[in-house]
């Protein structure tokens, strides 16, 4: 009896022993994919270097385009025509190199794809003729310093000094309107291009290993982000191709440590939870790191082949966390470049003229998961539906307390008289009853 009690005491030790290295061990997987990220991220910012990129020629060749977007023929059709016409207006286009192409487009009521845009980050050399975009030897001249360390001017410092947009000839003025309002951080045009369409977009890293922490570096071939996004719902595909199925399997495994030190970060560093107070009742101070929470619990992941596919949907709250995020990279922008200008041109006089009293925020910004999309903001069909239950829900709880005050007045009521006899109301309280004359 003995030696099966103390066989299984080993037993017991073994396994917990095994749990905690296997525990120890997963944690030093978090660990060492969020310290190599930060390191590598600090490196490229202080460094002030821009990736390389891939060539122009490659990137936007009908070949490329086709592996991308094969399962959508009209798309890759429209996304040729436009990638023609601006390489016809500057052919100087093929000697760039791209490090993200960002490409939108949506569908008219009977689902034929219309308004196809193509921006494309990288660099560029100087511009032989007008072209649609922001480039080096013009908008971004003076935009990006190195030293600093905010969102936007790190996002384009790492990606490229030039944009430069593909679209149609009729849809050109729009599509540049909306690109200066983003990179100032003006959202509500995009929020207004949501809420009236579904945007169907597609972010494409051609050569994501300058980018990607040392331990990805060499399993990292391709990141396609394919999503859609309304005013209500939105969904986000994400596709990491790697060399093998061995690449694959361990760009997995250290992507799954990544997604939960993401949600330990907005979990605990930026307290993404709901409080529960001793006064007032709960709290939601922090709802933007609420939402990424939930969000990253929403992730499905899961391994295909070559392809590690993260999957997630998302509602109006997290679209909104998600533009405000966009907002405050322009934002950032914005602030730096009204800053880094010696002269006053005519950039910051608009700037100034919007924001007088000189603050961070747009005056239209709003605080709360009901701007840009809801009521504070752009009213959209669930914002709607949502005002109009809290509104029967206020109704009947008015309705409710009516009903209780008129059964409270009831039962305050004398008993009916005898007939012939007219009701005798009660004395006051407190007052005594006069005896009578006789």
């Amino acid at each position: 009896m003995r030696k099966i009690i103390w066989r299984s005491v080993g037993v017991c030790l073994l396994l917990a022993v095994a749990a905690g290295a296997y525990v120890g061990w997963r944690a030093f997987g978090v660990y060492r994919a969020g310290m190599g990220t930060y390191q590598h991220l600090r490196y490229l910012l202080e460094s002030g270097e821009s990736v390389e990129g891939v060539p122009a020629d490659d990137v936007l060749s009908d070949s490329y385009l086709l592996s991308l977007f094969g399962d959508n023929p009209e798309l890759v059709d429209r996304l040729k025509t436009v990638v023609d016409l601006g390489m016809a207006t500057d052919a100087n286009l093929k000697l760039g190199n791209v490090s993200c192409m960002i490409v939108t487009y949506r569908r008219d009521p009977e689902g034929n794809v219309v308004d196809t845009a193509i921006y494309a980050i990288g660099g560029f050399p100087d511009p032989k003729s007008k072209r649609l975009g922001f480039h080096s030897a013009g908008y971004f001249e003076q935009q990006l310093e190195p030293a600093m360390w905010l969102t936007g001017n790190a996002i384009m410092n790492l990606l490229g000094r030039d944009i430069i947009v593909f679209c149609e000839q009729d849809k050109a003025e729009a599509h540049m309107s909306l690109l200066f309002d983003v990179l100032n951080g003006h959202i509500l045009p995009l929020a207004q291009r949501i809420a009236e369409t579904k945007l169907y977009y597609a972010i494409v890293f051609p050569s994501p290993k300058e980018l990607a922490p040392p331990h990805l570096r060499t399993k990292l071939q391709t990141v396609i982000i394919k999503g859609e996004m309304d005013g209500d719902s939105g969904h986000t595909e994400t596709m990491l191709i790697s060399s093998s199925a061995r690449a694959a399997a361990q760009v997995h495994i250290i992507m799954q440590d990544m997604l939960r030190l993401a949600r330990i970060v907005f979990h605990e560093r930026y307290t993404g939870y709901i409080k529960e107070m001793n006064w007032g009742g709960p709290m939601n101070d922090m709802w933007w790191a609420v939402e990424y929470v939930r969000l990253v619990d929403n992730i499905k992941m899961f391994q295909d082949q070559v392809l590690v596919i993260a999957r997630a949907d998302s509602d109006r709250f997290q679209n909104n966390a998600i533009l405000k995020t966009i907002e405050r990279a322009g934002r950032d922008m914005a602030m730096q470049k009204s800053y880094l200008l010696a002269s006053e041109l005519p950039w910051e006089f608009a700037f100034n003229k919007e924001n007088p009293s000189g603050g961070y925020w747009s005056v239209p910004h709003r605080w709360g998961a009901e701007w840009p999309l809801g009521d504070e903001g752009i009213p959209t069909p669930g914002s709607i539906a949502a005002a109009a239950e809290r509104e029967r829900l206020r109704a009947e709880k008015e309705a409710e307390q009516a009903r209780a005050r008129a059964a409270q007045t009831d039962d305050l009521k004398p008993a009916d008289a005898p007939a012939g006899e007219p009701p005798v109301s009660p004395p006051p309280t407190g007052t005594a009853t006069p005896a009578p004359q006789t």
